[in-house]
């Protein structure tokens, strides 16, 4: 069975096990400006189809995305820090140049999501996705793996088959048994980085020290 035939069943058992569902009602930029206009603490916008919508350059930090849908969504440039993300489909969603330091994107969907330029630093990353972006991203002290003293018997780790992190910072980010086959890592900066028992099966380790 190939790399991503077997991706193919783990991103369809998440979905069966945790499906986003969504508020009913057309959510649009514009409704999204009003709740930020009047909001008196971050935002709750859990179980939301945010499908498509362009979110670049709002400041959504510590917003609520449980179980929201943000497939193929525009938040380039906006500021999602510490906002959770948790159990979110966010595939092939921009999140380019964004700020989601200390964010919360676990058991995510993140299949062709673009996270080029964006500032990582202290976010927890335990989803999976093929062909994710994180070209020149600043993912220090990222969490992106197992926690050795909390685990069962399949680690929670991020499985990132195909990933880009070419020219990104992950000093001292955390890749302990994360899938990172055939990734590309030329110029990436991995200083004090963990990659103990991680997968890299025909990746490019080209680092940067």
């Amino acid at each position: 069975m190939t790399c991503r035939a077997c991706w193919r069943i783990i991103v369809g058992a998440l979905l069966l096990l945790f499906p986003p569902s969504a508020e009913a009602g057309e959510i649009t930029r514009a409704t999204i400006e009003q709740k930020i206009a009047k909001r008196q603490s971050p935002l709750d916008l859990s179980n939301t189809d945010l499908s498509g919508v362009d979110l670049s350059g709002l400041d959504l930090r510590g917003a609520d995305f449980f179980s929201s849908r943000l497939a193929d969504a525009n938040l380039k440039g906006a500021n999602v820090s510490s906002a959770n993300f948790t159990r979110s489909d966010l595939q092939h969603a921009d999140f380019s140049r964004a700020n989601l330091s200390g964010a919360t994107l676990y058991a995510a969907l993140l299949e062709g999501a673009n996270f080029s330029g964006a500032d990582l630093t202290r976010a927890r990353i335990i989803g999976g996705g093929k062909g994710v972006k994180f070209s020149k991203a600043k993912l220090v002290d990222a969490d992106l793996g197992a926690d050795p003293a909390n685990q069962g018997m399949v680690p929670v780790r991020a499985e990132l088959p195909e990933a880009s992190f070419d020219g990104a910072d992950l000093t001292r980010a955390n890749l302990t048994h994360a899938v990172l086959t055939s990734a590309n890592f030329t110029g990436a900066i991995v200083t004090g980085a963990r990659f103990d028992y991680a997968v890299l099966d025909g990746s490019n380790l080209s680092l940067t020290r």
